[in-house]
């Protein structure tokens, strides 16, 4: 290769760089599209609404741009969205199931938040869970939908390609199985689904995208709502029992709305080995047959315990699991007076020997109800903060899982009705000070910040306008990664420079130059003044393409110091360790 013929090349890659910026629109998105950074997504009626972690509006994708018309369960025409489960991959997409008029999985850029489009699955989305390693969504319905494409309940959409098409799961069910799921990257290629009118847990092979195991459950009817924990590889979920009803010595008095069947009460005090007039499942929660909450082992597939609630103050609970798994909160039917909170242990023990009841105090509750709907957790190198919010008051009690201790606090003093409506949910924005949490009956959503310790909680803002729906917060996690590393190199850069002698470089090139030629000496090969010139103007390239990476690198790095200087909070000192961390505010399926 001649000099002039490197000249050309060199010249050419300095031209095609400086030109690079130019280019036709499609290519102009990559170099150009704006980053959300750390969000609030907000799916409500009215659509989408992406939010700064302090409260301002990002992005809005109003209802017509994504809920095409249907006919409502009246007939009368909606366009209403209609969203009940939702989760990020935390790196490509968020993913959101749509169940206005036609049944279907939305895809929405997780950078830009730009809607890429939307898949059809199977009928009614009820739960979505992310396997990181497989880099998969599965989607978890609650029935089949053969003629529309979908011969299964648990749906595969790939995150690395919109249009892949990947077999989804059978459980040979042709009635509506609602269940939840479970899928988590410590299980290996296995993933576990419940149903409320099944009485075994379905194991399923990920990888064959097939059933390979049931497990009955003792005594139950059905489970439920689903939590894990990767501390101890255990599934905690809600069991679902059958109970007597249509006495006033049974378990429940009203059977609902027909007059009851023939059941058999395996639990409670009406227990019996004959079957009696009864119902099963949601009718029977919170009654004196509810079990609570079954804990079982998915390394030797047993069950391990039964968790119930304070005795005295009802029967049953959901789960629900911090980020890191550590604990487990049971959200009881006791009408709001405590919360019941495990640590999990060693695999194959109970978590029963960590039990303690916190006091919450929740006004307005019914015995044998349930009053707390959500929680959200605040873990960071300071703090290991739970925060519980109830449906039927305005208040939020923080818990210090350090010390136990509690502090409440209003969230709309003066105002005595309660704003949560049906339900009170709540979302950390990871890795800052704000929790959000909803008031949906009348149309608002409060941001707190909690700058220290539980005592330092207020509410920092109240948005109006805002439709009851459900929160998630999302970042993008691999993006946070690179940022980590560039700023690693550009660290390691810097510390080689200051280290190296800046009065000195003549001995420096010499150094290298008598370095290289003694390795080429031992090879026997003297390199010429042609080949010199050669290496170096090859370096050239390699030199000029490095410093465009790094200045897309700090450009990441940049990026992410602003964000966290916008927000107030520093970024976290062991980004590994953040990257680890769940994508919400807990583990709740």
């Amino acid at each position: 290769m001649t000099m002039e013929m490197l000249s050309k090349m060199v010249f050419g890659t300095l031209s095609f760089l400086s030109v690079e910026a130019v280019q036709q629109q499609s290519d102009i998105y990559y170099h150009e599209k704006p980053v959300l950074g750390p969000s609030m997504w907000h799916f409500n009626p009215d659509g989408l609404a992406i939010f700064a972690p302090n409260g301002d509006l990002l992005k809005q994708h109003p209802k017509k741009m994504v809920c095409p018309s249907y006919k409502a369960q009246d007939g009368s025409p909606s366009n209403e969205c209609y969203y009940y489960a939702y989760a990020s991959d935390g790196h490509q997409y968020v993913w959101a199931g749509s169940m206005a008029g036609d049944h279907h999985v939305q895809a929405f850029d997780i950078d830009t938040g730009d809607y890429a489009g939307y898949l059809d699955t199977c009928s009614t989305p009820l739960d979505m869970e992310y396997h990181p390693v497989r880099r998969e969504m599965f989607v978890r319905c609650a029935q089949e939908d053969t003629t529309g494409g979908s011969p299964g309940e648990i749906d595969v959409f790939s995150s690395a390609s919109l249009s892949s098409d990947i077999p989804m799961v059978s459980f040979n069910a042709t009635r509506r199985p609602y269940g939840r799921l479970a899928i988590h990257s410590s299980m290996g290629p296995y993933g576990y689904s419940l149903a409320y009118d099944q009485n075994y847990i379905t194991e399923m092979d990920l990888s064959s995208k097939s059933v390979s195991a049931e497990y009955e459950i003792p005594d139950a009817y059905g489970g439920y709502d689903t939590t894990y924990s990767p501390v101890n590889q255990h599934l905690f979920f809600r069991a679902r029992v059958c109970c007597t009803c249509n006495s006033t010595d049974a378990d429940v008095e009203s059977c609902g709305r027909g007059p009851g069947s023939l059941v058999m009460v395996k639990t409670g005090p009406s227990k019996s080995d004959q079957e009696q007039i009864g119902v099963c499942s949601g009718g029977c929660e919170g009654t004196r047959a509810d079990i609570g909450v079954v804990e079982f082992d998915t390394v030797n597939k047993v069950f391990i315990d039964t968790h119930n609630i304070k005795e005295g103050t009802g029967w049953g609970a959901d789960p629900v699991a911090s980020p890191d798994g550590k604990w487990i909160v049971l959200l009881p039917n006791d009408g709001g007076q405590n919360v019941r909170i495990l640590q999990a242990g060693i695999n194959g023990a109970s978590s029963g020997s960590s039990i303690r009841d916190i006091p919450m105090d929740f006004e307005g509750g019914t015995p044998g109800k349930t009053v707390v709907s959500d929680v959200a957790f605040i873990q960071d190198e300071n703090r290991e903060i739970l925060i519980v919010g109830a449906s039927t008051d305005n208040n939020v009690v923080l818990v210090n899982l350090k010390t136990f201790s509690t502090h409440k606090l209003n969230l709309v003093p003066g105002v005595a009705e309660s704003t949560g409506g049906g339900a009170r949910n709540m979302e950390w924005a990871v890795g800052t000070d704000y929790v959000w949490v909803n008031g949906g009956e009348s149309m608002e959503a409060y941001v707190l910040k909690i700058t220290g310790e539980i005592k330092s909680a207020s509410v920092d803002r109240t948005l109006t306008g805002v439709a009851a729906g459900n929160m998630l917060f999302v970042n993008n996690y691999e993006r946070m990664r690179a940022a980590a590393m560039a700023q690693g190199i550009a660290n390691t850069a810097n510390t080689v420079k200051v280290s190296a002698n800046p009065t000195m470089p003549s001995e420096s090139s010499t150094s290298v130059s008598s370095n290289t030629m003694s390795s080429a000496n031992v090879t026997g090969d003297t390199p010429t003044s042609s080949e010199t010139d050669v290496l170096s103007i090859v370096a050239i390239i390699f030199g000029v393409l490095g410093l465009v990476s790094g200045l897309g690198a700090l450009a990441l790095v940049m990026n992410q110091k602003n964000t966290a200087a916008a927000l107030s909070a520093p970024p976290k000192s062991d980004v590994e360790e953040a990257c680890t961390q769940s994508l919400g505010s807990k583990l709740v399926n």
